[in-house]
């Protein structure tokens, strides 16, 4: 223990522990061993090699170097995205049919969005009746995940969406809470304070110079309520949790992410947050370690974000209008080919399906619905009446890869061909591309039924940056090499190896074996 924390922090967390333990019970497990999942939503693996090295991140860097953890890449699968993630890590589900953040569902008829209470829910629900093996069931809690996932306490997306259940559980939510405050009332106030006054000035400059203030005031509300006081509240819960022995706690920070999307993955703003939980990190950490039962403590991020240049900004109009109303341009005979793959074209028939199109912009990667039936499109359908929205996506310069289905598989366009996963080495891509997440996505787009009959993904227009199809300055979902190299953090001395992981799956069997016994 004395490699890595300092005498007064140590003392600092046996003082708070014996504290903490004098007023609130202890939880009920039978498991052997303690777990607490730390997870830092969107942080590139990049990002986190450097805080290493620049010790930006001091303590999590001396955790590192010390030799006390191992530090690795991890390949999660595609999308690079946290409702993918979430679903293969918490509920060990290799498929579970979730495209994105953002997407038309199929099932239900209408536009989701993570942060909906409401769409979470409805997500959760579909989830929990494909897996009965969650990595959180028997007693374990979980803050800030889109999933409750089996947890047995209520702080997550998808609970959010009832206030009977929120209302019911508020009591034991607050449990602790007062007494492990690590910062007197008065003083957590004049901070809060400040911080207010420091980001009401830096959104009134950001948007005047861009001159947008589209999200702004999400971000400020976020970045008040969500950023300082959300995570300053489940950070003291967790000391909470580990004092109590509760015996599997996943924890996600997404200050990170947040700040990124609005402001850029290496912006001054989004460092900053890295230096800050930090802090916290250290916290849960000491505690981790003088508790009467000591927590094995996991770092891991889920995806990267890639700078982000806004398709809108770059043309003057947005993705859909250029993609349904543009003007007509001709389908290349080599992108036909490809599609038709030595088929037959389909005999003239009307188009399946009706209603308008849908275009969700998910990143820097785009969800067009041709139609709202519950099947995707396949290519000789696409090819036989929707030429010219294919014509037009493909031929654009700031798209850099067309994905559809053909047949039972699926390809991707590229510069006026098409190629399959094993063909992908060959394809004229960007180097910031990652081929083996490409050749993955499209391993799996046909078991994503509710993903578009087109996936676009925005062009590489610069070292570490892509053309993004939502107004947002950092995006991830996509398939570079910054989005899709994410990383896994360990302890040495721990009952688990969880070196070359190359699904998020893998991780649930190798935690679930370890941990839920």
């Amino acid at each position: 223990m004395s490699r890595v924390l300092t005498p007064e922090l140590q003392a600092w967390a046996g003082t708070l522990a014996r504290r903490i333990a004098r007023k609130v019970p202890p939880a009920p497990s039978s498991r052997r061993r303690r777990l607490l999942v730390v997870h830092l939503d969107g942080v590139p693996n990049a990002l986190l090699e450097e805080a290493v090295r620049t010790e930006r991140m001091p303590f999590f860097s001396w955790l590192v170097r010390s030799g006390a953890y191992h530090f690795e890449d991890a390949f999660w699968g595609s999308p690079a995205s946290t409702p993918f993630f979430q679903a293969g890590f918490l509920y060990g589900l290799e498929h579970p049919n979730l495209p994105a953040y953002t997407w038309f569902d199929r099932e239900l008829g209408r536009k989701v969005q993570m942060n909906t209470p409401r769409d979470a829910f409805e997500i959760e629900q579909r989830l929990g009746r494909h897996s009965d093996a969650s990595l959180l069931a028997g007693g374990g809690h979980t803050y800030f995940s889109l999933f409750n996932a089996g947890a047995h306490n209520r702080l997550c997306m998808s609970t959010l969406a009832s206030l009977k259940v929120m209302a019911r559980s508020l009591s034991s939510e607050l449990e602790g809470l007062l007494i492990a405050r690590t910062m007197s009332p008065w003083a957590y106030l004049r901070s809060f304070g400040a911080e207010s006054c420091r980001a009401v000035k830096e959104i009134w400059r950001w948007a005047r110079a861009l001159g947008d203030w589209r999200h702004e005031r999400a971000f400020l509300l976020s970045r008040l309520v969500l950023q300082r006081l959300g995570w300053s509240f489940v950070h003291t819960k967790t000391l909470v949790d580990m004092v109590r022995g509760v015996p599997a706690i996943y924890l996600v920070f997404g200050n990170y992410d947040e700040v990124s999307h609005r402001r850029g993955p290496r912006s001054q703003q989004a460092l900053a947050e890295l230096h800050r939980v930090d802090a916290y990190l250290a916290e849960l950490y000491a505690m981790s370690r003088v508790v009467e039962h000591p927590y094995d403590v996991v770092f891991l991020t889920d995806h990267g974000h890639v700078g982000s240049l806004p398709f809108e900004q770059r043309q003057g109009r947005r993705l859909e209008d250029m993609l349904l109303r543009g003007a007509p341009v001709p389908l290349s005979a080599d992108v036909e080919r490809g599609l038709l793959d030595g088929r037959a074209r389909e005999p003239s028939r009307a188009p399946r399906g009706a209603g308008t199109p849908v275009v969700i912009e998910s990143g820097n990667f785009a969800h067009v619905y041709l139609t709202r039936e519950h099947v995707p499109l396949e290519a000789l359908e696409l090819l036989a009446h929707h030429r010219e929205v294919l014509a037009r996506a493909t031929r654009h310069p700031d798209i850099g890869m067309v994905a559809l289905r053909r047949g039972s598989s699926a390809v991707a366009l590229v510069k006026g061909g098409a190629y399959g996963p094993k063909e992908i080495a060959n394809a004229p891509l960007a180097e910031e591309f990652c081929r083996r997440a490409v050749a993955d996505y499209l391993r799996e787009l046909p078991h994503l039924r509710t993903a578009g009959d087109l996936v676009l993904f925005g062009e590489a227009v610069q070292p570490g940056t892509t053309v993004g199809f939502a107004w947002e300055f950092g995006s991830h979902g996509g398939l570079t090499r910054t989005e899709t190299r994410s990383t896994v953090c360990w302890p040495s001395d721990g009952p688990v190896e969880l070196s070359g992981l190359s699904h998020c799956v893998r991780l649930h069997q190798r935690l679930s074996e370890a941990y839920r016994a």
